[in-house]
């Protein structure tokens, strides 16, 4: 019989040295420690006996880096959502050196009347992959870990879709922390239409996208009152305020329902959003006339044929500004017929454009024409993958337990498909529980106090059969970021057909509400439907047929497409189709607002190699891309975000930067700067430099050849 492996802790002199204690060892044994115990341990308790602690505890000697590293390790489990509790002695209230620490299983445990179906896991695993990028990523991904402690097989996800929303905005991670803790927070704030950041105090309440865009409600120090902040418009960093100084400064102001702060500041910028509409005009077959036209078919849907094919647009906004430079952007394209308000905005935007544009290159530009670069292999191949962090694996190890217990016996490669992880992975992380315990009254971590499994059928078998457990049993619940994550993922899928029903959604929010060791942070997302497109699109992905349509290219080309469907994606408010385009012969990339006329085929979609990879970006590098250099104010480079400038140079005192962008071709560029006007110049080269003018001077034309004709009544 196989002997179980010596404990990390054993005295033996014979053998190897035992390994030094990794931060997610400690941190497990920790969280079982505080477990175990009901009256809780004192910071002493911990320090001396606890593994990861104990040996480098120094008996009457210094430890005070030691005792920084447990003040560091419970902000951490807090952090994780883990309820950790502190008990004061009766009898000497406020003593810090006597306080006791547990976490009380009641609020670790989720909850036993709370479960899921496998309908309910496959929704909320797509949920969770909705956050595969920015700050909420590794909540999403500490979540689902969770959930598969619950051992539930999900059914079959929605067939060839990958949904994903984006938290780019760099104020993001510091204003949901900040969210979390009830912090007040400053930082700069440039208003749409100004070009000057102004200095806002503020509280936060909730973090709701709409429209695609990320969106601050906050409490404003300033007024008292609340106030909604556009993330894209913060610029420079986000600083936290004292709390002592906040609330020493604070005067009386109008109570807020903190837990109903996401839907109001929602409905909130629906009402905006209903009560503004534009008119607008286009020109026939251009970008504008295609893209505009999708939205107001989207907005306000009518039967098929009977789409309107002339000129004229209707569009809903939220905010007069924010759509200015959006139709700045289509330059010549578009005309705007009312709000008066917005015209004068549109036509002054085109304006400041041109002229900035018309002039000579400011000093200090080279002249040359940035060269074409070859795409770098980091760029060919997408960002490396984040390191896994202490938090990810403590995570792990306590999703993992319960999973073992519930299922008995089972072997090494069904838990490494059911994690999604490696078998020499799982095979780790089993001989760390099975060699982890709690101190026991002895303090001596002895056989009955460590969990143990059936080392035989381990080592020779490769099967995992638990037969001993210590302090916990049941899944860990979800921390308070961690079910936001997953119900704004909810309502962000609630737009597709397939999550139609609203009382199922609502329901299973209602069990991720429960299952949260906190209120959930106030994270929510409102996503339209993408009409018919979208429901054609999805019906050939399904059926694994053909779609034929017409499509209007970036660079303003119509072609006829015949496409074999390989995924539907969603970012933020756009739609896109991934698949093998029979016209180039290639995997391409469309634009759902692009397309006119799609159908299904009667044909099956081709066969295609097994090889065949959808890349992980929706646009890739190519060489013919150009170097475009730009000048702009270093608090607005936040806006320029999504290109990843490169090769910043601070200009002067350094209030203004010299960036670089990778652009396609000069109609993406038109469209970046006409949109961002009064901010980004492009100083070279001199063609994109020139193109950026003639747009902006082509589109500002038009208004004033009719500057004097009437265009709403008053």
């Amino acid at each position: 019989m196989t002997s179980t492996p010596p404990h990390p802790d054993s005295t033996e002199e014979t053998g190897p040295k035992p390994s030094a204690i990794t931060a997610p060892e400690r941190l497990f044994s920790l969280v079982l420690a505080l477990v175990a115990t009901d009256s809780g341990l004192t910071k002493a308790d911990i320090l001396q006996n606890v593994q990861g602690y104990r040996q480098r505890y120094v008996p009457a000697g210094s430890n005070e880096s030691l005792e920084r590293q447990f003040e560091r390790d419970k902000d951490d489990l807090r952090e994780l959502g883990i309820p950790l509790e502190t008990i004061e002695p009766p009898d000497d209230p406020g003593s810090n050196h006597f306080l006791r620490y547990r976490i009380p299983k009641g609020l670790y445990d989720l909850p036993a009347d709370v479960t899921f179906t496998p309908s309910e896991v496959s929704l909320l695993k797509l949920a969770g992959t909705v956050w595969r990028e920015g700050s909420l990523s590794g909540e999403s991904r500490r979540a689902l870990m969770k959930l598969n402690s619950l051992g539930i097989e999900p059914s079959e996800p929605v067939l060839g879709y990958a949904p994903l929303l984006r938290t780019r905005d760099a104020s993001f991670e510091p204003l949901s922390k900040a969210l979390d803790r009830a912090q007040v927070v400053v930082f700069l704030y440039l208003k749409p239409g100004e070009t000057t950041p102004a200095r806002r105090v503020v509280a936060p309440r909730a973090l709701v996208q709409h429209e695609g865009r990320w969106h601050l409600y906050a409490t404003d120090e300033a007024v008292h009152a609340p106030r909604t902040f556009l993330l894209s418009r913060i610029v420079g960093a986000v600083a936290v305020v004292s709390t002592a100084a906040a609330v020493a400064n604070a005067t009386p102001g109008p109570v807020i329902d903190c837990a109903t702060d996401s839907a109001r500041a929602l409905a909130e910028l629906e009402a905006l959003w209903a009560g503004n509409i534009a008119r607008i005009a286009v020109v026939p077959g251009s970008d504008a006339a295609v893209r505009l036209g999708a939205r107001q078919a989207a907005q306000h849907p009518v039967p098929p044929g009977q789409q309107s094919a002339g000129v004229e647009r209707l569009l809903h906004f939220t905010d007069l500004n924010i759509l200015a430079d959006e139709l700045a952007g289509f330059g010549p394209e578009v005309v705007v017929e009312s709000p008066l308000a917005l015209r004068s905005a549109v036509e002054n935007r085109l304006l400041a454009v041109r002229d900035a544009h018309a002039g000579p290159r400011p000093a200090g530009s080279s002249g040359s024409t940035p060269r074409r670069r070859t795409p770098s292999l980091r760029a060919r191949s997408g960002a490396a993958s984040q390191p896994r962090v202490a938090g990810d694996q403590l995570t792990l190890l306590l999703s993992l337990v319960p999973y073992l217990i519930d299922q008995g016996r089972v072997s090494v490669t069904e838990v490494a498909k059911h994690f999604d992880l490696s078998a020499e992975r799982v095979r780790g992380l089993v001989s760390l529980i099975a060699l982890s315990g709690i101190p026991g009254e002895t303090r001596q971590y002895l056989h009955g106090d460590l969990f143990d499994i059936l080392w035989d059928e381990f080592e020779s078998n490769d099967r995992i059969v638990l037969t001993h457990q210590v302090a916990i049993d049941d899944s860990p619940r979800f921390s308070a970021r961690e079910a936001a994550a997953l119900i704004a993922g909810l309502q962000y899928l609630s737009a597709l057909p397939d999550n139609a029903d609203t009382d199922a959604i609502a329901s299973l929010m209602a069990k991720l509400t429960r299952s949260a060791s906190a209120p959930p942070t106030q994270v929510a997302v409102a996503q339209r439907d993408a009409g018919t497109t979208r429901d054609i699109v999805q019906t050939a992905l399904s059926t694994q047929m053909q779609v034929e349509f017409d499509y209007l290219n970036a660079r303003g080309g119509q072609e006829h497409r015949l496409v074999d469907p390989l995924r539907l994606e969603s970012v933020d408010n756009d739609w896109y189709l991934r698949g093998w385009c029979h016209l180039r012969e290639a995997v391409r990339t469309f634009r759902l607002d692009r397309m006119s006329e799609p159908r299904v085929t009667d044909v099956p979609r081709s066969t295609h190699p097994t090889d065949l990879v959808l890349p992980d970006t929706l646009f890739q590098a190519s060489t013919t891309d150009v170097d475009v250099r730009l000048e702009l104010p270093t608090t607005a480079l936040p806006l320029l975000a999504d290109y990843r400038p490169e090769r910043a140079e601070p200009v002067g005192s350094g209030e203004r930067t010299r960036t670089t962008l990778r652009v396609a071709h000069s109609h993406a560029l038109k469209r970046l700067v006409t949109g961002l006007a009064g901010i980004v110049t492009v100083l070279e080269p001199a063609e994109s430099r020139q193109a950026v003018a003639d747009w902006a001077a082509a589109g500002f034309a038009q208004y004033a050849a009719d500057r004097q004709r009437p265009t709403e009544q008053e």
